[in-house]
């Protein structure tokens, strides 16, 4: 009788034991095919209203970005210099770079987007400008 709970006993053991190394051979089956889940690309279109710290003080203006994903458009709306067309403008993850010509200086624009918000820096001839904005539309 001690032999067959014995045995009774071990069978059930290997029972269980094959269970569980199918089960997991199974959920890496069902994984191994599934990509990961593609990352949301960010979408910085819109109408932006941004303040650059200058050094005879904050100006501010719209930041309009339009287009698709490898062809994004940009331009500043300003008061002092009216509109000026973001050049070279190029969009990776969350960060966008660009040049504007401002009164025939080459200044180069860098901005990192987070949700509604960003924040960068115009590059001007010897100046660092601080930039902030923050989406009003899209």
């Amino acid at each position: 009788m001690k032999n067959t709970n014995l045995i009774k006993s071990g069978l059930a053991l290997i029972v269980i034991m094959l269970f569980i190394v199918g089960c997991a051979a199974s959920n890496t089956a069902n994984t191994a095919g599934k990509s990961k889940k593609a990352k949301e690309v960010y979408d910085p279109t819109g109408t932006w209203e941004y303040t650059v710290e200058a050094p005879d003080g904050a100006t501010g203006g719209k930041l309009v970005i339009g287009g698709n994903p490898g062809t994004y458009t940009a331009q500043l709306e300003t008061d002092q210099f009216g509109t000026i067309e973001v050049t070279d403008v190029d969009f990776q993850d969350t960060a966008m770079t660009g040049s504007i010509d401002v009164m025939g200086n080459t200044a180069e624009l860098e901005c990192d987007f987070d949700g509604d918000t960003f924040s960068g820096v115009i590059y001007f001839g010897e100046n660092t400008l601080p930039l902030e904005g923050r989406r009003v539309s899209k």
